[in-house]
């Protein structure tokens, strides 16, 4: 019985360490969506709203949706005080992210202008530096 126990146990662990990853990373993209949005915004076009509010409103209640079921995790599953999701810490984590998805964005904006005016070569530049070509 003990060995059957355990076995259960460890499933469960490793069902909980799954679900803590794939929460952490997707509020973590999350987070850098709206940072990089918030960028762009504020960067290139004078602080006017980018998306439409509808939009807008399903990424903001999908971040706090996910903060919810990252706490009742927290509170419910987790029962080591290291083994918690650190919120503050994805937050931190996605600036990184957001610096680079602003980068992606503005290229591809770029070299679809550049593709629009006849400079195929210098538009394909662009774009290869993210292709790893």
């Amino acid at each position: 019985m003990n060995a059957i126990g355990s076995a259960g146990s460890e499933r469960i662990d490793g069902e909980a360490d799954f679900w803590k990853q794939m929460a952490g990373a997707s509020l973590t993209n999350l987070y850098a969506f709206r940072q990089a949005v918030i960028t762009i915004r504020q960067r290139y076009f004078d602080g006017v709203e980018l998306l439409f509010p509808d939009l807008d409103r399903s990424p903001v209640d999908l971040t706090k949706h996910t903060e919810e079921l990252i706490t009742s995790f927290n509170d419910q599953v987790v029962k080591k005080s290291e083994d918690k999701i650190n919120i503050e810490a994805l937050l931190q984590a996605a600036d990184k992210l957001a610096a680079q998805r602003v980068s992606y964005f503005v290229d591809m904006a770029k070299a679809e202008a550049l593709d629009a005016l006849g400079e195929h070569q210098a538009a394909t530049e662009l774009v290869e530096q993210y292709l790893g070509v």
